[in-house]
């Protein structure tokens, strides 16, 4: 790439959009492939682990589909193009969730050249009305009913296998705490307090913050029952409360993670359903039990500042 050429009277008369020019110049040159992407504009972020891949995957495909363009080069003309592109492959909800992922990345990208403007910020309110479009219809997320939580806890709880109380303990501490899938997999007894009767435990949330969430006794006991099944003892401090149930010669059990996570809990989903536990149409996701555990709560009469709060949104 040319090297950025700046007259002499504009270097004395503005040198701090001089050196905000220099450093976009940099950033520039710095990008010569898809991962120069991710590791100058992603990476160190401090994005909680599902947005940096919904981040990933909404910028990766822009990145494709504009020929490996420097995300400081793209136009309101390049999103509209590549919106158009994207309703032509997925639903109109899945588009919007996509460029709203873009929007979010370009407003970011402040943190690295502080001059730059978003390309969002300069179209046009009828491209803005555009992208903001959505399927219509009812476009709520379902949640389990108190009944078929009490029926699919009690057909869990049946299964005395390792699995079968590692499955249970997994779903009982989801809902009855609204734990993201991250936040699940970190949990660790060294950060577990037990304050006036009251688990607390202390992970790192979403957005990269300190977070704290009580846990409910009856499932941190679930937890226990199942570490003791695997292990053969009590928890020690540095222990994680869930593990994978695989492992090889001379290697150690590993901590769960998050894409294991999900498909234990869509596995679930299908043995529930198998059973006729649960009838209705439902996704099962480690998601789904959060906002099980939301519904419940409201339903029960909270309301929604507090929800808020329980559930740790940052907007209500």
């Amino acid at each position: 790439m040319n090297d950025l050429i700046i007259s002499s009277n504009l270097q004395k008369s503005f040198p701090t959009i001089v050196d905000g020019l220099r450093k976009a110049q940099s950033v520039l040159d710095q990008i010569h492939s898809f991962e120069d992407v991710e590791r100058v504009f992603l990476m160190g972020a401090g994005l909680s682990p599902n947005t940096y891949r919904s981040y990933l995957t909404a910028v990766r495909q822009l990145y494709d589909f504009t020929g490996g363009l420097n995300p400081l080069q793209i136009t309101p003309a390049w999103i509209e193009k590549f919106y158009d592109y994207l309703v032509k492959k997925v639903d109109r909800n899945t588009a919007y969730l996509r460029v709203r992922g873009l929007k979010k990345f370009f407003a970011g990208i402040r943190n690295v050249i502080p001059f730059y403007t978003s390309p969002f910020e300069i179209m046009s309110e009828t491209l803005n009305r555009k992208l903001n479009r959505t399927k219509k219809g009812n476009r709520t997320k379902k949640a389990l009913l108190r009944g078929e939580l009490r029926a699919l806890l009690d057909f869990l709880d049946q299964d005395k296998t390792i699995k079968g109380l590692e499955n249970y303990a997994i779903s009982l501490t989801l809902v009855t705490s609204g734990l993201r899938a991250s936040e699940l997999c970190q949990l660790c007894w060294d950060k577990l307090d037990y304050l006036e009767g009251r688990y607390i435990a202390y992970f790192i949330g979403k957005g990269g913050k300190d977070a704290e969430q009580e846990l409910y006794p009856e499932a941190v006991n679930a937890v226990k029952l199942y570490f003791y099944k695997q292990f053969n003892r009590m928890p020690a401090p540095g222990d994680r409360f869930f593990y994978s149930l695989e492992s090889y010669k001379d290697r150690q059990f590993t901590p769960l993670v998050t894409p294991t996570l999900w498909v234990r809990i869509r596995d679930i989903g299908i043995a529930a359903r198998a059973a006729g536990i649960i009838k209705r149409d439902l996704q099962f996701s480690p998601h789904l039990f959060r906002r099980t555990y939301a519904s419940l709560l409201f339903k029960a009469g909270m309301d929604i500042k507090a929800l808020q709060l329980a559930t740790r949104h940052a907007n209500v």
